[in-house]
């Protein structure tokens, strides 16, 4: 509801100075700037941009056709609909065409008063402009989203915990009967939400904080397929046997170190160890504990996986000059 106030108070504010200026100003038509100003307002900054940059193709494309038309063939409907039926295409080529409407309407102005006059085409791109300057400038507040990312980020290492440690607790008991798919279902729809508050505040802020963030939930994103795999290796999982709880122990040790700052090398040294265990231990002595040794070591493989993403991550942001240090 917060959001439907904010956007309101934009539309009547840009609307009404759009038109005040205008008709300050003695421009014809003076309500099409408020019209102008309405449909400029986007949900963010990069987006607003965007469509006034549309609009300003798609206004040049169709005051010249309309120009062009006008006094060769007559100011009537058909011609109307001739200038339409050339510059649509047109706006289509140039990736303007959701700006056509308003356009349109100030070809129709030239219509009413049959005229191309320099003052005249003046006139409609004076209305342009103020709609579009009052629009950037009303959209120059954005509520930020900060907090809400935050408290989505603490949701997602939560959840990404909890999963950890039905992970440990599986491989410790030996028993595959755990349903983790519901808890990776959520996580994964909860980092979709994430990321997509994140691409918002980017989207207005364009600072390295934002960029931080979609980087953030991008990387848990591909840890969560990780996770998937681990899932499905350990649904395989039989009787609990010594190299078990190992992997167990490093399940949880991750779990407790699963913050943003961490950028894993202690576990990496500790996967290193479990896996100089492994290829240490003496060899099955049956069929079964060989396969169960083998979906271990798919298990140990995807660990591995799971800390490269973050090691990558935390590399990239390294080199976007971002520190972790007031992180935790």
């Amino acid at each position: 509801m917060q959001t439907a106030i904010i956007k309101a108070i934009k539309y009547a504010l840009a609307t009404f100075f759009a038109i005040f200026i205008a008709q300050w100003l003695g421009l014809e038509y003076a309500v099409t700037a408020g019209i102008i100003a309405i449909l400029s307002l986007a949900e963010t900054n990069r987006a607003t941009v965007l469509y006034i940059e549309q609009i300003a193709i798609t206004m040049l494309l169709s005051l010249g056709t309309a120009w062009l038309l006008f006094p060769l063939l007559d100011y009537n409907i058909w011609v109307f609909s001739l200038y339409l039926l050339i510059a649509y295409p047109l706006a289509v080529l140039f990736k303007s065409q959701r700006a056509i409407a308003p356009c349109a309407v100030s070809v129709s102005h030239l219509l009413i008063e049959e005229t191309v006059a320099f003052d005249w085409l003046l006139n409609e791109f004076l209305l342009l402009i103020i709609g579009t300057v009052l629009a950037l400038l009303v959209n120059l507040y954005q509520p930020s989203k900060n907090k809400i990312i935050l408290a989505k980020q603490a949701e997602v290492e939560n959840l990404i915990r909890q999963i950890l440690n039905e992970f440990s607790d599986q491989l410790a008991n030996g028993d595959n009967f755990y349903e983790n798919s519901g808890r990776l279902d959520d996580l994964t729809l909860m980092i979709r939400q994430a990321i997509n508050l994140a691409e918002e505040e980017e989207a207005n802020r364009l600072s390295k904080t934002s960029f931080y963030y979609r980087e953030y939930f991008e990387m848990r994103n591909q840890q969560t397929r990780i996770l998937y795999e681990i899932d499905a290796s350990l649904h395989e999982v039989g009787a609990a046997i010594p190299q078990h709880q190992a992997l167990a122990d490093f399940m949880q040790a991750t779990s407790q170190q699963l913050h943003e700052s961490n950028t894993g090398r202690q576990l990496k040294a500790d996967l290193r160890k479990i896996r100089d265990y492994y290829s240490q231990s003496p060899l099955p002595k049956s069929r079964q504990e060989f396969e169960e040794r083998a979906i271990l070591f798919e298990i140990l493989q995807d660990c591995q996986k799971f800390l490269d993403i973050k090691a990558s991550f935390y590399r990239h942001v390294q080199s976007m000059d971002r520190h972790f240090s007031n992180r935790d």
